[in-house]
């Protein structure tokens, strides 16, 4: 595998966020031909598969909402030639409402996180999407849309002030990075990851503050405070044992935020059915040595989903 260094993976991210803000796919010359766009079981039941299929998959979806896109950081892990992007759409809405009612068609803003993987040549190979569902989805996907998640006025304005300073400074070399934060923070991703293998929450005592409040961006579920987010890790493995996990993990180039891509295979104890578990969190540690919020998606396991997504 290829390595790049943060200064070149940022580059690469940064095309695609262009296409994202424009709505136009000129921007995105760096995919390549065998690109896959993984499903998340939420917004995407299915991987999209190949460069023209993906293209398609985000001209349909220009071609569907009106939405203001605005990238709030960028973050990179050069060992694993990866890219991370949190943004968010504002003022997400159907461009035809047709007869839905009112509840499926009202602007809703999203927040997202964008994760590339990158092959020896620079190219694409690997997407992940994680974002909140538009009114419109919520209405045709979730049982009780009153209970998911979208971004308020106020969740936008709390991200925006922990903007990346690589995105208020002209160029990258004015947006010094700092090894020492950086590895520090890297550390910190891969403890509180390593949380999700065996549901030990005492590991990541070290790395959430005592009143951190931690966020499900796709339920609205929110948790105030280090003992009440170790309680909700504990009920969720009373009923999961995991076998396998797989993280990736990025740190903004300023040393803000880590990002964590995981995931789990293991073993539902109530059904004995094997499954997935799997998400993306993103832990806001602003210039603290922990994290004041952590923000996440998951997917439903499948004993979940019966109880919180209509069928398809």
């Amino acid at each position: 595998m290829a390595k790049f260094d943060a200064e070149t993976l940022i580059k690469y991210a940064t095309q695609t966020e262009k296409a994202l803000t424009d709505k136009t796919l000129s921007a995105l010359g760096n995919l390549s031909p065998d690109v896959v766009l993984h499903q998340e079981a939420f917004t995407l039941n299915h991987d999209i598969k190949g460069e023209a299929e993906v293209k398609k998959y985000l001209q349909t979806y220009f071609d569907k909402y009106e939405f203001e896109h605005d990238t709030l950081n960028y973050a990179v892990n050069p060992d694993t030639s990866c890219s991370f992007a949190l943004s968010y759409d504002k003022n997400v809405h159907l461009k035809n409402k047709g007869s839905l009612p009112a509840e499926a068609v009202k602007p809703a803003s999203t927040i997202g996180i964008w994760k590339q993987k990158y092959g020896s040549d620079g190219k694409v190979t690997d997407i992940f999407f994680y974002r909140q569902m538009s009114s419109d989805e919520l209405y045709s996907k979730v049982k009780d849309p009153s209970k998911a998640a979208s971004a308020s006025d106020a969740d936008i304005k709390d991200l925006v002030q922990f903007r990346g300073e690589e995105l208020k400074k002209d160029t990258l070399a004015e947006a010094k990075t700092d090894n020492k934060r950086y590895d520090q923070l890297m550390k910190a991703a891969k403890t509180f990851s390593s949380v999700w293998q065996d549901g030990k929450t005492e590991l990541a005592k070290p790395v959430l503050a005592e009143d951190v409040v931690s966020r499900d961006l796709l339920f609205g579920n929110e948790i105030k405070g280090y003992e009440n987010w170790s309680k909700m890790v504990h009920g969720i493995f009373e009923n999961w044992e995991a076998n396998n996990e797989i993280s990736d993990y990025a740190v903004s180039y300023c040393g803000s935020k880590a990002f964590i891509h995981w995931s789990n295979r293991g073993k539902e104890s109530k059904t004995g059915k094997e499954n997935n578990l799997k998400g993306m969190s993103l832990l806001i540690f602003g210039d603290k040595d922990k994290a004041s919020r952590v923000l996440s998606f998951r997917q439903p396991l499948a004993s979940e989903r019966p109880h919180v997504m209509k069928e398809e």
